[in-house]
């Protein structure tokens, strides 16, 4: 064998031409198999929403009911006021009062931020533009209290030592969600997340708590939620609103229409309990009166003819 037959033997030693082909079977093996999962999970969890009989689109994952309480995510936010740091509660507040996403409360800057006129600029983590939205005047206050005599930089820094928060490093997405669902968990409440309040923010536009009289509050209309939301289409905005259950306000509503004879604890409190004939011949002369509960009720209803927990008083013998 010559020194040239020798030299071309050695270079094919280090050039297999079937390791390029198998390597290229098992790219497009792995494509096709990404694809067929994703196919499958995508069939199995899409939701088809139709409007009026015209052409559905399809929702991805996103349609089941969120049930929660009022009460709940209010009792989280009282919470966070009494037992967290301010920075925490107000990563509570915010998101409840602008509806903002978790990046979006990363980037929200100091001097995007307007006390005076009671707003600031919002980066949309989507389109990447600025948009102008109002915020309440205890929030602001709080965010005052917050940055102290800091005029830029953002508004939410990490604080895990001295060292740390003297830099004014920005929070990660992934800090902000578990701080917020930790808080949940630690006020009692599960299932607590950003995206939650953004929902409960959106909700709370659409159907407003009633006042402390009991009387109705008139909802903000469904583009101003849309444009503060920054949604591009207004089917997205009644998703949202669709989506977050108040199981304060169905019992409500179905107290009013339901049991007309029972007040609600709304139209109670407009009132104090006045003496009745029903009060006369049965609470007053019961054992049970100090410590009833549905005194109130009884007392209101109409049709009331006695109470099964009735017991008379006994008689004092002098």
């Amino acid at each position: 064998m010559t020194e040239k037959n020798k030299a071309n033997t050695k270079s094919m030693k280090h050039f297999n031409r079937s390791l390029s082909q198998n390597s290229t079977v098992k790219i497009i093996a792995t494509v096709k198999w990404q694809i067929r999962v994703k196919a499958y999970f995508l069939s199995k969890r899409s939701i088809t929403m139709t409007n009026g009989g015209g052409r559905g689109r399809e929702w991805y994952g996103k349609g089941e009911a969120i049930v929660i309480r009022r009460s709940d995510i209010e009792h989280v936010h009282d919470f966070a006021r009494v037992h967290c740091k301010l920075r925490d509660f107000l990563l509570i507040r915010v998101p409840m009062k602008s509806g903002i996403r978790t990046t979006e409360i990363r980037t929200l800057n100091i001097e995007d931020i307007d006390f005076e006129l009671g707003e600031f600029q919002v980066l949309d983590s989507k389109k990447k533009r600025f948009y102008p939205l109002p915020l309440d005047v205890l929030t602001l206050q709080f965010i005052k209290d917050l940055i102290g005599s800091r005029t830029e930089g953002v508004v939410f820094t990490r604080q895990d030592n001295q060292k740390i928060a003297r830099q004014n490093k920005p929070m990660s997405r992934t800090a902000i969600w578990y701080l917020i669902h930790g808080i949940g968990l630690a006020a009692g409440v599960k299932g607590v997340n950003p995206r939650l309040l953004r929902h409960y923010f959106v909700a709370s536009l659409m159907y407003p708590k009633p006042d402390e009289h009991g009387n109705r509050r008139e909802p903000a209309s469904i583009e101003t939620v849309r444009r503060m939301c920054r949604h591009t289409n207004l089917a997205t905005t009644t998703f949202y609103v669709a989506r977050l259950v108040f199981p304060e306000d169905i019992k409500r509503d179905y107290d009013r229409l339901q049991n007309p004879y029972v007040r609600t604890e709304s139209e109670s409190s407009k009132k104090e309990l006045e003496p009745s004939s029903f009060y006369e011949e049965f609470c007053s002369r019961c054992t049970h009166e100090q410590v009833c509960s549905i005194k109130q009720k009884m007392c209101s209803c109409e049709g009331a003819t006695g109470c099964r927990f009735y017991k008379q008083k006994k008689e004092m013998i002098i």
